[in-house]
């Protein structure tokens, strides 16, 4: 143990002297609070734009005078009034967000906009919000006419209940729980996958690994002790992710009070303990394929195939309508992201958690011993005959 613990302090070290490793650690404490800003500034500016823009509505001459009269009581709308000669060309170059026409031989009317627009969609929902309480008031004034108001409002009522929360928040919540796990998961392979290629291939390359050699300690104990420091260097990562990233997700849930994401210690814990299993699989990958490579740079090229292996478990989680299920909590990598998006809502199972955390922890073995036996080989390690 005392000479697997001399490698790793040796890799750890060399590690610190290496900035471009540094950067990969702690560059997400110089990225989430520009975020912060950006997202606040932003989100303030952008929508406080939205909500106060006009929507400007082209209405056909011949539409109701009394649902016209109620458009324009809506100081967020102004209306543009057309005849059936005005072209389509000339609405366009009249930025018209909607048009509004009223088909008297249905009785029906109909609002023309762009639904890939999000001011044409927000003239659409004011002219919506609008005909609503039109249609109300015209169905109370003709039941007050038939003096039946009273009694036709007394007959039954309805009052509605969310049982998830504000649906709004829960939107929100669902949004971070898919990113901020990628995040987490994400920069952490990144940092197996930049100091892994050093740990073997850059060893190679400097021709370092014959003086370890030379000293009395077993080429099991030297692997070992890189997998430790590569691991190390990934948990770091994800550490700093999670530690730069909470305060970001504090001020966006102070922000948004009905926002239902949990945020507290065991949370971070859960985070960190799930996020174990995933850096030993992708350092003991990664070293691996850095054993077959003569050079640093070829490494990275290699990694980078495997990389995009990990990028794609990473993403399966984002897909709609992907839960938790017998299949999904096979697949390593995600089922632990699937576990930390149910966690960030507040929801913790042990079953599934052990689950994915025996499944993850078993293949990261396979891995090892695999990574271990090309480490044994002469024919890997000197390449051939030399």
């Amino acid at each position: 143990m005392k000479k697997i613990n001399l490698i790793f302090k040796k890799e750890i070290k060399a590690t610190i002297r290496d900035k471009k490793a540094l950067l990969t650690i702690l560059l997400p404490i110089l990225i989430y609070p520009v975020l912060l800003i950006l997202f606040f500034g932003f989100t303030q500016i952008t929508q406080s734009s939205f909500e106060e823009a006009t929507s400007l509505v082209a209405v056909f001459d011949d539409t109701p005078e009394d649902f016209v009269a109620r458009l324009e009581q809506d100081p967020k709308i102004h209306l543009f009034i057309i005849t059936q000669e005005t072209t389509d060309e000339q609405l366009k170059q009249q930025d018209v967000n909607a048009k509004l026409t009223f088909d008297e031989e249905h009785n029906t009317y109909i609002v023309s906009y762009y639904s890939t627009n999000d001011s044409s969609n927000q003239a659409l929902n004011r002219i919506q919000r609008n005909f609503r309480q039109y249609q109300e008031e015209y169905k109370d004034g003709i039941l007050k006419e038939a003096d039946i108001l009273d009694e036709f409002e007394s007959i039954v009522s309805i009052q509605e209940e969310e049982i998830s929360g504000d649906i709004g928040g829960r939107i929100v919540a669902m949004v971070l729980g898919l990113i901020l796990p990628l995040i987490i998961v994400l920069y952490g392979v990144v940092g197996t996958y930049t100091i892994s290629s050093d740990l073997s291939a850059g060893e190679k390359e400097r021709e370092t690994l014959e003086t370890i050699f030379s000293v009395p300690i077993k080429r099991f104990e030297i692997i070992i002790g890189k997998l430790l420091a590569c691991v190390t260097v990934g948990l770091l990562s994800g550490l700093v992710n999670i530690l730069a990233m909470f305060p970001l997700v504090y001020a966006i849930s102070s922000s948004i009070p009905e926002l239902s994401i949990s945020i507290s210690f065991p949370l971070f814990l859960y985070l960190f303990i799930m996020l174990i299993p995933i850096m030993i699989l992708t350092s003991a990958a990664f070293i691996g394929l850095g054993m077959f490579s003569k050079t640093y740079q070829e490494s990275q090229s290699y990694g980078s195939i495997l990389f995009i292996v990990f990028m794609a478990l990473s993403y399966i989680p984002l897909i709609p309508n992907i839960e938790l299920t017998p299949v999904t909590v096979l697949i390593p990598i995600t089922n632990a992201m699937l576990l930390m998006k149910e966690a960030f809502l507040g929801s913790y199972s042990l079953i599934n958690t052990f689950m994915a955390l025996g499944i993850n922890l078993g293949i990261s073995l396979i891995a090892v011993v695999g990574m271990n036996k090309l480490f044994q080989s002469d024919w890997v390690i000197f390449g051939g005959g030399n």
